[in-house]
């Protein structure tokens, strides 16, 4: 019994389809096919019933299920452990962070430095159209993200962090429009826009369009770009207005924010893999619980 053979029944198990499994895993399909039927040969029981339309478990399939998970996940907590020992005593933690989430995280980060400074902290930025996959690798010990953004919440404990607000941003303000004041949506219309793209952050572009046609008009767009920098450049330049998450908005130079109401806020939280298989991530775990 392999553990490739292993990861290929999960990956099938959980996906019900032999094609999805190999997508999952990046390799063939007949590769997924072969260590499974190797698995069925080496047990003596069939573990899927397979037609050309449906793929299911089989009896026998349902009871090895959870040894076989037990065995991937026991093979994991023995890579970290080794990598952890490669590393040093202290370790490593690995983070995803998409750039609304990042403030929040700061504040983590600082707690957890000032209580364990010898651990090494990687941070990837992430985009809001990044799904959150159930990935055998486990690239991250904590996503810091938008609660949407969260697709297989089953396979994922997770807390709410905060709510962040959106904003008009904009070059500047008139005098007769002070930034603590809500935005007018009939002046908003008249504005050109600048937008992150769709793919870049679905859930962002979701909530613009949400307060355009909440408002009643369609937004005139002048640009649309795939990352934030472009968007602020143009909308210091004067080009158009954005919407934008008031963390990212409120660090750049050259704009001026005003809050839209609380409704459109984006709801932000953390996420981990139950097993916890990273020691140095059941420590940040107490300080981010604290």
């Amino acid at each position: 019994m392999h553990l490739n053979q292993i990861h290929s029944f999960l990956a099938v198990s959980k996906t019900l389809n032999f094609t999805g499994a190999a997508r999952q895993l990046g390799v063939p399909q007949s590769t997924i096919s072969r260590q499974v039927n190797d698995l069925e040969s080496q047990l003596g029981v069939r573990l899927f019933y397979r037609t050309k339309r449906d793929v299911q478990l089989t009896d026998e399939g349902r009871i090895f299920l959870p040894y076989a998970q037990e065995i991937a996940d026991a093979a994991r907590k023995g890579s970290y452990a080794v990598r952890q020992l490669h590393e040093g005593a202290a370790g490593r933690l690995s983070i995803a962070a998409a750039g609304a989430a990042q403030n929040f995280l700061s504040e983590v980060l600082a707690s957890f430095h000032q209580k364990y400074p010898d651990i090494s902290v990687d941070i990837t930025p992430i985009s809001g159209g990044t799904s959150l996959m159930d990935d055998i690798d486990a690239p991250y010990d904590f996503w810091f993200l938008y609660r949407d953004m969260l697709l297989d919440p089953e396979n994922f404990d997770y807390i709410h962090t905060h709510r962040e607000p959106l904003c008009i941003t904009r070059r500047s303000l008139s005098r007769k429009d002070p930034a603590d004041k809500l935005p007018d949506p009939e002046d908003i219309a008249s504005e050109q826009f600048i937008l992150l793209s769709e793919d870049n952050d679905p859930i962002l572009y979701m909530q613009v369009m949400n307060y355009c046609r909440t408002h009643r008009f369609t937004p005139r767009v002048a640009g649309t770009f795939e990352d934030i920098s472009s968007v602020l450049l143009s909308v210091s330049a004067g080009i158009g207005i954005s919407i934008l998450p008031s963390a990212l908005a409120e660090a750049a130079p050259s704009v001026s924010v005003q809050p839209l109401p609380e409704e459109y806020a984006l709801d932000c939280i953390a996420a981990w893999k139950p097993s916890l298989l990273n020691p140095a991530a059941s420590l940040f775990l107490e300080i981010l619980k604290g």
